[in-house]
């Protein structure tokens, strides 16, 4: 599997992605006796250190689900391929992954899987296509020739999924130099700043249209103006979803529920855990569902099938 990983940011470049190196920073427990009251066990919640921010995330969580009556403690692993294998081997119950580790485990799964709680900001994300304005590119049709600048090929919504969508909006990037910034950014382990990058890359006349997320061009749009004054979008992708906390598809359902509902109750203003929501980018969790991900499992599942050799037959 492709070490890639998620999250998302629009202004900052929010986490919102090997080898198991775990750090329990939380005070890991032992997992104890397997016939122990399923009810007391502690629940365990994996998560990759993208940023030292990460222990006071999942320490203010941890915080309130013990508080409110869910034992929880949590790990932290060096990268998203290590926190999706701990899943698949029961080593943690609960994984916030990016939308690439959630569509990967998804799919190692046989397609089952369970979807908790994710951010707000998480729902119905999208990217655009910039380009240059004196490109001439108008439409999609005029990227032949052009260089397009995509970001890190760990992130879905930098690359995976831009593909994706413009090859079924008739994109054909054999015509197409596609430049992708993958190796050359994200050197703290968080792919999701590649798009300051693609940004960058596209003002500085490397390539001639990049991709970028909607938050981030709408954002400097309004108050940055100075920064994409040169740019204009031609194409905005559909809508997707991005971070969740996943499950496996036999986690108790009580539990999961348990866990859900706390954490939609989790309150902004709470100062046990405005500091984790602040540092996560969120005003309040939602329900999660496979809905925002059906794409991505259709774009990852047709690259498998290319990289078998069996397309088209």
């Amino acid at each position: 599997m492709r070490n890639r990983g998620t999250g998302f940011g629009w202004a900052a470049g929010l986490l919102l992605c090997g080898f198991a190196c775990t750090m329990a920073f939380g005070g890991e427990r032992p997992a104890g006796d397997q016939s122990a009251n399923n009810a007391a066990r502690t629940i365990k919640i994996g998560a990759v250190a993208y940023s030292p921010s990460a222990v006071t995330i999942f320490e203010g969580v941890c915080r309130y689900l013990n508080r409110n009556g869910l034992p929880a403690d949590y790990v932290l692993y060096s990268n998203y391929d290590a926190l999706v294998e701990a899943l698949e081997k029961h080593q943690v119950d609960i994984a916030w992954n990016t939308p690439l580790a959630h569509a990967q485990y998804h799919l190692k799964s046989g397609g089952a899987s369970q979807t908790l709680a994710m951010r707000d900001v998480d729902c119905n994300v999208r990217v655009v296509l910039v380009a240059r304005s004196d490109a001439n590119i108008r439409s999609l049709a005029d990227l032949k020739g052009k260089t397009l600048v995509l970001g890190s090929e760990q992130a879905a919504e930098a690359y995976v999924l831009p593909v994706h969508f413009l090859v079924q909006d008739g994109v054909n990037l054999s015509k197409v130099k596609v430049l992708g910034l993958d190796g050359r950014v994200d050197l703290r382990g968080n792919p999701c700043s590649s798009e300051v990058h693609v940004l960058k890359a596209v003002n500085e006349g490397t390539g001639q249209a990049g991709i970028i997320g909607e938050r981030l061009w709408n954002h400097l749009s309004r108050e940055q103006p100075d920064q994409v004054s040169g740019l204009k979008a031609i194409w905005a992708s559909p809508p997707f979803s991005h971070c969740v906390f996943t499950a496996a598809k036999d986690f108790d359902k009580t539990r999961a529920g348990q866990f859900t509902k706390l954490m939609l109750a989790m309150n902004p203003h709470d100062p046990a855990t405005a500091d984790a929501m602040n540092l996560e980018g969120t005003k309040r969790w939602v329900a999660g569902s496979q809905n925002g991900f059906e794409e991505l499992f259709k774009a990852l599942s047709q690259e498998n099938c290319c990289c078998s050799g069996s397309c088209g037959q």
